[in-house]
């Protein structure tokens, strides 16, 4: 194997070890009873919290995965677990929010959107 291979090998799992803590460290926060959750209410809106949140998520996803194939499975499951995450915040006493759904998944969006730029960027000053 060669320093590059073992370099990309590193960094893939560096990044799906972010996504995943990432993931998990939302989903506790998200679930938290009202009043323990650390405030950042002063500083961001909510729907800007969600969106920088997933975004940096899916940016986490899209380097974790190999392919274009790997990188939109990681980041639906992104999305997927913040409606499940939606679903059960009634559960722990905070409200649903069907705008919170959309700004996760503006977040996803936009984070993949910005990593395909990234790489046609990449790409592009390759080949000059």
């Amino acid at each position: 194997m060669t320093t590059t291979n073992i370099h990309n090998q590193n960094s893939y799992r560096i990044a799906l070890f972010l996504w995943g803590a990432g993931l998990l460290t939302l989903v506790i926060l998200s679930l938290l009873p009202p009043g323990n959750e650390p405030s950042f209410s002063n500083l961001v809106n909510d729907k800007i919290r969600h969106f920088t949140a997933y975004a940096l998520l899916a940016l986490a996803a899209c380097y974790a995965g190999r392919g274009w194939r790997q990188r939109l499975i990681l980041s639906t499951c992104t999305f997927i677990v913040s409606v499940l995450v939606e679903f059960l915040q009634p559960l722990t006493g905070r409200d649903f929010e069907l705008l919170d759904i959309v700004a996760n998944l503006s977040g996803v969006l936009a984070g993949i959107a910005f990593v395909a730029l990234i790489f046609r960027y990449r790409r592009r000053c390759v080949n000059l």
